[in-house]
């Protein structure tokens, strides 16, 4: 096995869009499938840019794609930590693409491109070859599809966009916009433009219609008005101004423009890292992804499919987690519904910990960042419930207040759910501490992640039980969905143990306390 990490790789590697199909050269850092994908959260292309997201479903007559933004939250901070109360992530809406005369195709291919970050459907109707690419960029802010044909005038039919939330979508010219709020006053907005080469465009109603186009760009663009600030109530500017400075900005950038700005940032994460874990035949390298992975369960014997599947990884975490937004959830930022499992909320028994854990060791630092910031806008929240959790009475019966603990579930406007998950403030430090292991970054430790530590550490010098012997233990705690409710549980002991080993070592490399 080779691994290695380096900068970014000089230049962009375009790719021609005047192809004859199916022909597709094969790419280890490919996923890719002969046919549309049938349900969103197992089948559908992931896109994201750290903030809005997209499933590309790749349908050739009818194309479906569901949108998200990351912050589209309902419920707010939730004293009593009942869980139905806490609120659910939400669905942002789906652009819908109607394509007639695509409904019989040959040479179908739909592709997700990670070493760029760029999905992509091909196939040939009516005697013209057809490719679709989707991507979400980071620096201009914007989800972009872009159609284009080896024969002109071969696109008509007409797109359309609905909202998660019933709101209408308004067209006007060659933009649609769907504003709205949620219960709990959320304000978020949705606006999509379409620019074309050839043909004409023109507004059905509340969609667009096109003819006769030789190629068509959508640029998307959402937002809330969500900020991460328990002082402001969670709440900012109205996001019009802002989503519709994106859209102008964006529309003022060629197609070329747009992608290649996608395809450097993207890769100046991602080509850090390489893992070479042998060579695969060339029949498995020739299979679908699907097929694919079916042949390795049963036989084995693709270990290039096993480097994909770490890269995969890592292009999801590119993905869903970039600095300035919020973390990955329980669906990284991908949902289909307004009632999702378990909310999609953050798990702090162990779920977002799983999303973070490949974060330091495959160098992606800054895709930590997300997870970092929002412990640390929890706080005031988190500080607030804790102290009046009778739960949190000291051995001598007194409530508590030093410190701050988490319930098992929470939501990213300081809301909690379900069991108290005593020792997950614990291990919410240990990547505070991680992210300074691999960093060494000390004006981090010291203005950031030092002072957190401490105040976990504080309370549980609070809270922690002085057994017979004389032994420190966690009093009455339990190993998530295992086992009774007792004192010294191996899970707790082992997380708290390692809280107060990683702050004395960062109190030695700061010289203080």
């Amino acid at each position: 096995m080779k691994i290695s990490q380096h900068g970014l790789m000089a230049g962009v590697v375009g790719t021609s869009l005047m192809m004859s199909l199916p022909v597709v050269a094969q790419n280890r850092l490919q996923l890719w499938y002969e046919q549309p994908a049938k349900s969103a959260m197992n089948e559908a292309l992931a896109i994201g840019n750290g903030r809005i997201g997209g499933l590309v479903f790749g349908g050739t007559a009818n194309e479906r794609v569901v949108l998200n933004e990351n912050s589209l939250w309902t419920g707010d901070e939730n004293p009593s930590g009942d869980y139905d109360s806490m609120g659910a992530y939400q669905v942002l809406g789906n652009l819908h693409l109607a394509l007639p005369g695509h409904e019989t195709v040959t040479g179908y291919r739909r592709d997700l491109d990670i070493s760029e970050s760029i999905a992509r459907v091909r196939y040939q109707a009516a005697g013209a070859n057809f490719v679709r690419e989707y991507f979400c960029s980071n620096p201009d802010g914007v989800l972009v599809v872009r159609l284009t044909a080896d024969r002109p005038g071969r696109y008509s039919g007409h797109m359309a966009l609905t909202d998660g939330h019933q709101a209408p979508v308004i067209a006007q010219s060659n933009r649609l916009v769907a504003a709205g709020a949620l219960e709990n006053g959320m304000k978020y907005e949705t606006q999509l433009a379409v620019r074309h080469e050839g043909g004409t465009l023109r507004v059905e109603g509340d969609r667009i219609a096109f003819n006769n186009c030789n190629s068509l760009t959508f640029l998307l663009a959402a937002g809330t008005d969500y900020v991460m600030d328990s002082a402001r109530q969670w709440r900012g500017e109205a996001p019009q101004q802002r989503v519709a400075r994106q859209i102008e900005a964006a529309s003022a950038k060629s197609d070329g423009a747009l992608k290649a700005a996608h395809v450097k940032d993207y890769q100046s994460l991602f080509n850090r890292v390489k893992l070479d874990l042998g060579h695969s035949p060339a029949e498995r390298l020739a299979l679908p992804t699907d097929r694919r992975k079916v042949r390795h369960a049963e036989e084995g014997g693709d270990p290039a499919l096993e480097e994909l599947m770490f890269q995969y990884g890592r292009y999801l975490l590119i993905s869903c987690s970039r600095p300035g937004g919020l973390p990955a959830n329980l669906q990284g930022l991908w949902n289909e519904s307004n009632n999702p499992p378990w909310h999609s909320d953050y798990h702090s028994n162990i779920n977002v910990q799983m999303n973070y854990w490949p974060a330091e060791p495959t160098n992606l630092p800054e895709c930590h960042e997300p997870f970092l910031n929002l412990i640390r806008s929890q706080l005031p929240s988190w500080r607030k419930a804790t102290a009046q959790a009778n739960e949190f009475q000291t051995p001598a019966g007194a409530m508590t207040t030093r410190g701050w603990a988490i319930r098992t579930s929470h939501n990213i406007s300081g809301g909690m759910g379900w069991k108290w998950d005593k020792t997950a403030n614990a291990w919410y430090g240990q990547h505070l501490w991680e992210h300074f292991a691999f960093t060494r970054d000390a004006k981090y430790l010291q203005g950031f992640a030092y002072p957190i530590l401490k105040e976990i550490c504080e309370f549980w010098e609070h809270h922690l039980k002085t057994l017979p012997d004389n032994r420190l233990v966690v009093p009455n705690g339990w190993s998530p969905e295992h086992g009774p409710d007792e004192d010294g549980v191996s899970y707790n002991q082992q997380i708290v143990w390692d809280l107060f080993n990683n702050t004395i070592e960062a109190s030695r490399v700061l010289d203080i306390d």
